[in-house]
């Protein structure tokens, strides 16, 4: 579904570039960013598959259905495992409705002074709120009762790195990563603080140490983050017509792809240099890309349609 997006985005974006630049970054950041592996509509064929009140949750927000979310994810609180994620989400949902009053009428409500979850939902309230005192607090509370918590270690880095105590933060942020290595949102918080630390090469250097120790899945992690940081750079580049500069960008993410081995990854950076190539007038180019997409996928609609002229 992502390279659909992506083909339909550059030919339309190809017309009225400058028109569409905003409504490009958006679309496509929200596809291709997106951690979650849903998306905004019920592809259909699904209307009968039984969800979790958990992804039913997931799938409402996604769809901004916020009020609707939150309902779902109490549902998930009463009869899923409490977890940490589910707070944050729920908060996210009450804070996109400007309802954080409510959000802390249902805490009260709530309270759990046991449990990690609960402290993590305090702490991640208050941050919201831009209280980082009272955060700080219940985000050490959610950690001594749960030092595995691994929420609740990034949001403390990022507080400190609010306060300027850069040094501190970057030490919780990583520990939140010996936790969930599997997070890119804790590698992104990272490379943030380094940006705001005044060194914003050490994110890449730690990667490329990572692809040399064979640290297959940190480098994954680190990998991901830095090709959407070269993906938002590469469409700016595309909304001011810098083609060449933007076909550069396509070609780093490639090559990070390949390097952490991420071959689903491949697939849209192959189309995407495709269309690039395709609209600077490189039609041999561009057809040399569409190939090495069926190759990997031969189902691809959209590169088997480009590719049929030539055949």
């Amino acid at each position: 579904m992502t390279t659909s997006w992506v083909s339909d985005i550059f030919i339309l974006f190809g017309k009225i570039r400058l028109a569409m630049s905003t409504i490009f970054l958006f679309l496509i950041f929200s596809i291709t960013i997106n951690s979650s592996p849903l998306v905004a509509q019920v592809h259909p064929g699904y209307e009968n598959f039984k969800f979790s009140p958990k992804d039913e949750a997931e799938l409402l927000f996604a769809r901004g259905l916020y009020k609707e979310s939150i309902e779902k994810y109490k549902e998930a609180l009463r009869t899923e495992k409490e977890t940490s994620y589910i707070f944050r989400m729920m908060l996210k949902a009450w804070k996109a409705m400007n309802g954080l009053a409510d959000a802390e009428q249902f805490l009260k409500w709530y309270s759990k002074s046991g449990s990690t979850h609960f402290w993590y939902a305090t702490g991640y309230l208050n941050y919201l709120k831009a209280d980082y005192p009272k955060a700080e607090e219940a985000f050490k509370q959610a950690i001594e009762l749960e030092p595995e918590n691994s929420l609740a270690w990034n949001n403390l880095g990022a507080i400190f790195s609010e306060k300027k105590q850069y040094a501190l933060a970057v030490e919780k942020v990583k520990k939140a990563i010996d936790l969930n290595p599997k997070e890119p949102m804790f590698a992104w918080n990272l490379n943030k603080i380094y940006k705001e630390m005044g060194e914003p090469g050490r994110f890449k250097n730690e990667y490329e140490s990572f692809l040399q120790q064979n640290f297959k899945q940190l480098a994954w992690t680190y990998g991901k983050v830095l090709v959407r940081v070269i993906r938002q750079s590469a469409f700016g580049f595309y909304s001011k017509g810098a083609l060449d500069q933007a076909i550069f960008g396509f070609e780093e993410m490639l090559k990070i792809y390949q390097e952490i081995d991420d071959t689903k990854g491949e697939v849209p950076a192959y189309f995407s240099l495709g269309l690039l190539h395709e609209e600077k007038g490189n039609a041999e180019r561009a057809q040399e890309y569409f190939r090495r997409v069926l190759a990997i996928n031969p189902n691809h609609i959209q590169a088997r349609e480009k590719i049929k002229p030539l055949n």
